[in-house]
């Protein structure tokens, strides 16, 4: 810092010393000038003195004869001595003038000594050679008688003088206009040369600040130049952000490919950002950006909050929509302590934040297969294969459906429905088995179909999309089914039969899981009577209808803990699952909870909102076939759809698996008592 200073002062050092030349060049002129007025002035009255010499001593002389001659004629003599002591005063005049004017000092005597002694000498001589005449005029002064002696040795005195006192007053005069002249000249040839010192210094002047002012141009310049290659070459955006929020004139050329759209100098900031970033983003940045126009705020403070930290960027690159993210980052710029700009750099981050992306992905789907193994790996072989088989079967029937599919116009609703109760299956059993990605993937189905449910006007053009959905529950299912192959390669052994404990734990599991999830409490009582071999069709129950009766049980019956203490239950809700054998063969498998229990007059006023039944045909019902409209397609008791309930489709499932297996199913349910489904069927 300190070498810029000195340099910056010797780099003017030159200019400052020529212009304090120049000025004291001026003053000096100035200060010349006045001199020579005043000696020019000095030098025209001594000339016009000594002129005067010669008249007054003329004058003088004429007048003394005249008096005399008054006074030898017997005359009056006032008007003689009037004249005489005008002239006498006069001349005395004359000399105090030439004795009193400014003597030559100074420069010019300097120059001309000599001249100024000469002149002094002719002025004593002429001073010398009036003084016999002061003394003999003197006493005539004045005097109204005077005698004709004195007035004679006073004419004697100034005819013997005269003429030899006006060649000394010539003389004189001749000298001091010589004098003058030869003073005047070099008067002259100083003032040219002091202009002519004083022309070429400011001549000096211009053609230093000329070649100053030129190499600061190039420096400025250079430096321009130097800082358009710098803006063309970072890759970083950059450019300065006035208090206006305005875009300011020097910018990065990589600032526009960052934008995805030419930038305008004075263009607000704002605008920018609004039609780039979300609303709520740009909205945040705006109130930042304010908070950093403080002179009181430091920027290393506010990092933390920068809401267009790896801000998401809609731009448009080779006519195709891509997504970017930029980091803004803003620097103070300040002058006088006060905030005056923004350096802003802008960065993209899109491709680090897409590696952290995928391997995040990565992680999660490492995360999920390790989920998957040790979901495996806490099964039974035996239920996981056949989960698969199942999962892929419906799977298959739902890619044929799907292939059948034409955008013709044709209704569809019909298939929206079994589209439905296929993935619904497939998820109810994944959870049931732990396989959450799976179910993940068949709730990710639902979504998509759930819009299409409950319309008839579905066309084919509406069910072209779901294959991609498809796509995604085909690839877990894939990656499930690779994971178990190789678990029971590495196991070395075969899948064998299910044992009913297996499917107990399973259930128990699955009703913590969903409790979790909605924030409930209950637990999960079994009696099935010591049953140790499990026929098929209760296996499938076990594992397709049970489930569901679980899920619904916890999702609809089993309140919070809170409405249950309120209404004197435990905290947490009971589920019970039981089975019985009667004596003509048939099993009687019931799941039954403590929970609020249905409401026909509730179910009522749902079929009535939603349209399912108009109010007459609601009132013509009874309880029972109030009940029994739960196990229609898409019919829901639940407001809000989520992952385990508002789809309308669990119970319906159940009863086309009931339908499939020769069952039959029984609902017995009491206001905030209990409810309870039995399921029969043939062993």
């Amino acid at each position: 810092m300190h070498r810029t200073t000195a340099q910056r002062r010797g780099k003017y050092r030159d200019l400052i010393v020529a212009i304090a030349l120049f000025l004291v060049l001026d003053l000096g002129v100035l200060v010349f000038n006045f001199y020579a007025s005043v000696q020019i002035e000095s030098d025209t009255a001594k000339i016009n003195a000594s002129g005067e010499l010669r008249m007054y001593t003329q004058q003088l002389t004429k007048s003394l004869l005249t008096l005399a001659q008054e006074l030898r004629d017997g005359m009056p003599i006032q008007t003689s001595q009037a004249q005489i002591s005008e002239s006498y005063g006069n001349f005395r005049k004359a000399l105090v003038t030439l004795a009193a004017a400014p003597d030559r000092g100074g420069p010019l005597h300097w120059i001309n000594a000599a001249a100024a002694a000469e002149e002094a000498a002719l002025r004593k001589r002429v001073a010398d050679y009036w003084l016999p005449i002061d003394n003999t005029v003197l006493p005539l002064i004045g005097n109204a008688a005077p005698s004709e002696d004195d007035v004679a040795i006073a004419v004697t005195k100034a005819v013997a003088r005269n003429i030899r006192l006006m060649q000394l007053a010539d003389d004189l005069t001749r000298h001091l206009e010589t004098h003058a002249v030869a003073a005047a000249r070099l008067l002259r040839t100083i003032q040219l040369s002091a202009i002519l010192l004083a022309l070429l210094n400011f001549a000096f002047i211009v053609l230093k600040f000329v070649r100053a002012l030129r190499n600061s141009d190039r420096a400025a310049e250079a430096a321009r130049e130097e800082t358009d290659e710098i803006l063309a070459t970072v890759r970083q955006g950059l450019f300065l952000l006035h208090r206006d929020g305005t875009i300011g004139s020097q910018r990065s050329l990589s600032l526009d490919d960052l934008f995805g759209r030419p930038v305008r100098t004075g263009e607000p900031l704002a605008d920018v950002l609004a039609t780039m970033v979300r609303p709520e983003a740009a909205e945040a940045a705006a109130d930042y950006l304010g908070l950093l126009f403080n002179e009181r705020i430091k920027p290393r403070l506010m990092n933390q909050l920068n809401p267009l930290h790896e801000v998401a960027i809609r731009s448009e690159a080779d006519g195709v929509r891509e997504q970017k993210h930029l980091t803004f980052e803003f620097d103070q710029v300040r002058a006088d302590n006060r905030v005056v700009a923004l350096l802003v750099s802008v960065f993209d981050v899109s491709e680090p934040v897409r590696l952290r992306n995928e391997l995040a992905g990565a992680e999660e789907q490492v995360r999920r297969d390790v989920d998957l193994l040790l979901a495996t790996l806490d099964q039974e072989p035996a239920l996981v294969a056949g989960f698969l088989d199942a999962a892929e079967g419906r799977l298959e029937l739902i890619n044929a459906d799907l292939q059948q599919v034409e955008p013709d116009g044709r209704a569809y609703a019909a298939l929206v429905d079994r589209l439905f109760r296929h993935a619904h299956a497939i998820k109810g059993e994944a959870a049931l088995l732990g396989f959450a990605t799976i179910a993940r993937a068949a709730h990710a189905f639902e979504d998509r179909l759930a819009p299409l449910r409950g319309r008839g006007n579905v066309d084919g053009a509406e069910l072209i999309p779901l294959a991609v959905a498809t796509g995604a529950l085909r690839e877990q299912l894939l990656r499930q089914r690779a994971v178990f192959e190789k678990a029971c390669s590495y196991a070395g052994r075969a899948p064998a039969a299910n044992p009913l404990d297996t499917m107990v734990r399973q259930i128990e599991r699955l009703a913590r899981s969903v409790a979790s999830d909605l924030k409930k409490e209950v637990r999960l009582e079994t009696s099935l009577g010591g049953l140790s071999d499990v026929p098929p069709v209760l296996s499938q129950l076990l594992r397709e209808a049970v489930p569901q009766l679980v899920r619904n049980a916890v999702a609809h019956g089993i309140e919070s803990a809170d409405e249950r203490l309120r209404a004197g239950k435990p905290a947490a809700g009971t589920i019970r699952l039981e089975l019985a054998c009667h004596d003509d063969g048939t099993l009687a498998l019931s799941v039954w909870d403590d929970g609020r229990g249905i409401s026909p007059d509730g179910l009522r006023r749902q079929l009535i909102e939603s349209g399912r039944r108009s109010s007459e045909e609601v009132a013509g019902m009874s309880d029972q076939a109030v009940v029994a409209t739960l196990f229609e397609p898409g019919f829901t008791s639940a407001s809000v759809a989520d992952a385990h309930s508002g789809r309308g489709v669990g119970l319906d499932l159940i009863r086309d698996l009931l339908s499939r297996l020769g069952a039959r199913i029984r609902v017995a349910t009491r206001a905030n008592a209990f409810t309870r489904f039995t399921l029969l069927v043939s062993a």
